[in-house]
């Protein structure tokens, strides 16, 4: 990580920095004799920010989320693109969340600073700033506390104008407030790309009786815009159709608020743009009749990524799964992975585990960045040795389960090495995972005993087999540490590695082979028998018995059915494997969504990480995509038999690839 020198600036504020919920407005002007071809500035803050150069927005939502460390990061930006000759006019709006989330955390002070050596700009007393008069608190309802920041309130009484025009008046601005950095901490250059804002487009509407709903032609991220005429002090509320959300299976009766906006409407003509993203598929505006609307539209934002890879087949429905997968994945990209937009947005690394591989089968290197930078997280945010499963964030927890999935060869660490041969991520992970793993013991039968972490969970809903699971999953995790050892050439562990796979795997098959399936007690989890054979205890010989077990149970939420669907992949049942999925995705498939559910029953988020396997297993086995270079060089062994007809695209060595495949005489050959 590259340590940012802001040794020549200073952090600034208002007088006040303490109180959540502040957005405040920075002014700066300078003059230029010549616009240089690179003119790069960092910039940082907490919690967020948007600049304008000389009215031009050049940074849309700058800043990706603190850590739960001291530091946070800082944005490289060129702003010679900017510039000209001449006065130039700088101007922020930086919002303070001053409240912690699943994927961020709080300073407890507002601050804000800026450093470029090729202007001699840096942030001091000589920087302007003002509360933006506008932005005020709404009433209830207001976000769940999964949320980092607030509802956007704005009244439209109190808008002092366009601020980021360079002839705005200052009147009502001071010279900023210079604070010493005693929370803030050095700040890390952010590994990520600055967040994507699209075009504007305008909104399909249909009036209601309480206002209007637009239908956007997708989930997404987006920035409400609008146009309206008012008598004035009328209310104007701002939702999308996944502004409440209820916890899922498991938590069913909990429900979860997301952002709003709260307009209060000035006499005659209003025009708002808001910075500030909601998440869904339909905006949704309520207002007195009183309130006439001339214009809906839209901003989507995003992770700034290249979408590249396509699948297409003649089924047309496995083909919108796909689709709904890589839009599912998508839109749980942002500054971290997100399990959803819509209730946590927190970097579960359970549901970045099954997102590790779809990363590279249909995004550009940019995206990338995102997956090394959620292991990043995962390891160097560790609480102790202990892997905790959903950092960076306030709200953090240790799910065993989910840690030891992503610490396994099908899980986060494993896929991404796998796909990227990045030598550093080993490097940075083997210690950690071996301490991790330390921290188990055996009980009296030489199995592991249960780690209960904060929350011992495997997967909702009924028959999950946990002592199984665990211990398979603990297996799992020892072998793929082993191969992180011959990888870094640190073999310093394995003898404790090697004693914990001979041991546990004995047992396991000891304890729990019951003569056509694993089990603890007295029922069948296809969970469990899933990663018995993925963790290798299972052997070859045994495989049709644990098909028989994994084409008639059905306990999986789509989290662990994609560990189900790899392993009759893995056992060479990929037709079994196609089918099932089918089956089991059938409801997600056809529904109006488009993207997919937290669970088979419609129930939870209707938009999920961990439900995009589909993705995964059309690549990987359908296709039979392999590469064992890292993505230069690539082979294919298309299963015959499922489909008359594919036509996909990847990324090769930097270069596009698209292949067609035709049924001929009952098998896929390549056009």
């Amino acid at each position: 990580m590259s340590i940012v020198d802001f040794s020549k600036a200073k952090w600034i504020w208002g007088a006040d920095n303490k109180t959540p919920d502040q957005k405040i407005v920075i002014r700066k002007k300078i003059e230029i004799d010549e616009v240089p071809e690179e003119c790069f500035a960092y910039i940082a803050c907490d919690t967020k920010f948007w600049l304008w150069i000389n009215g031009e927005l050049a940074v849309f939502e700058g800043c990706v989320f603190r850590e739960s460390v001291a530091g946070g990061y800082a944005e490289k930006v060129d702003l010679a693109p900017y510039l000209k000759k001449g006065e130039n006019t700088f101007a922020f709006l930086v919002q303070f969340y001053g409240n912690g989330g699943r994927n961020n955390t709080d300073s407890g002070e507002a601050g804000f600073i800026f450093s470029c050596d090729a202007l001699e700009l840096y942030s001091d007393e000589s920087f302007l700033v003002a509360t933006h008069p506008a932005y005020v608190k709404t009433g209830e309802p207001y976000p769940a506390y999964l949320f980092g920041g607030y509802n956007i309130g704005f009244d439209a009484h109190l808008d002092f104008g366009d601020f980021t025009e360079p002839d705005f008046p200052e009147i009502e601005f001071e010279h900023a407030t210079v604070y010493p950095n005693n929370v803030w901490g050095e700040c890390v250059l952010s590994p990520l790309p600055l967040i994507k804002l699209y075009d504007e487009e305008k909104a399909d509407y249909t009036e209601t009786e309480t206002g209007a709903v637009a239908t956007l032609p997708y989930a997404m991220c987006f920035s409400a815009i609008f146009e309206v005429e008012a008598e004035g002090g009328e209310i104007i509320d701002i939702r999308s159709d996944r502004y409440n959300v209820n916890g899922g299976p498991g938590d069913e009766f909990h429900n979860y608020n997301g952002h709003r906006i709260e307009y209060i409407c000035k006499e005659g003509k209003n025009e708002f743009w808001c910075p500030m993203y909601l998440y869904g598929e339909k905006m949704i505006v309520t207002c007195p009749d009183s309130v006439k609307i001339k214009k809906l539209a839209y901003q989507e934002s995003g992770y700034d990524t290249k979408r590249i890879g396509n699948f297409k087949t003649d089924n047309e429905i496995f083909n919108a799964l796909v689709e709904k997968s890589i839009r599912t994945l998508y839109v749980c990209m942002r500054n971290n992975f997100m399990d959803c937009p819509d209730r946590e947005r927190g970097q579960w690394i359970g549901d970045v585990s099954v997102q590790a591989p779809q990363v590279f089968f249909v995004f550009d290197d940019e995206a990338k960045k995102l997956l090394k930078k959620s292991i990043s997280d995962f390891i160097n945010l560790r609480k102790g040795d202990v892997l905790v499963g959903n950092v960076p964030g306030h709200h953090f927890s240790e799910l065993p389960s989910q840690s030891l999935v992503a610490i396994s060869k099908f899980g986060l660490l494993g896929e991404y090495y796998s796909y990227s041969l990045d030598a550093e991520m080993p490097k940075m992970a083997l210690e950690p995972v071996v301490n991790y793993l330390k921290l188990w013991s055996y009980d009296d039968r030489g199995l592991l005993t249960p780690r209960s972490g904060n929350w011992r969970w495997f997967d909702h809903l009924w028959n999950v087999d946990e002592d199984v699971l665990e211990n398979c999953l603990y297996v799992s995790a020892c072998k793929y540490a082993l191969e992180m050892a011959e990888i870094c050439g640190n073999h310093e562990f394995d003898s404790f590695l090697q004693e914990r796979i001979d041991t546990i795997s004995a047992n396991v098959e000891k304890y729990f082979w019951k003569n056509d399936h694993y089990a603890s007690g007295n029922f069948v989890d296809d969970r469990a028998n899933a990663i018995a054979m993925l963790s290798g205890i299972c052997p070859e010989e045994r495989y049709p018995a644990i098909r028989k077990v994994l084409l008639t149970v059905f306990n999986s939420t789509p989290y662990m059915e994609r560990f189900v669907l790899k392993a009759l992949c893995d056992m060479g049942y990929i037709k079994d494997a196609y089918n099932r999925m089918m089956s089991r995705y059938y409801n997600l498939a056809v529904n109006e969504n488009s993207t997919l559910w937290e669970d088979f029953f419609i129930l939870g988020t209707r938009n999920h990480a961990w439900t995009g396997c589909p993705l995964e297993i059309a690549f990987k086995y359908i296709l039979g995509f392999k590469t064992e270079d890292g993505f230069n060089s690539y082979t294919i062994d298309p299963v015959d038999g499922i489909f008359k007809e594919i036509e996909c695209s990847f990324n090769i060595a930097g270069e596009n690839v698209e292949l067609h495949l035709k049924d001929e005489d009952g098998k896929l050959t390549l056009q």
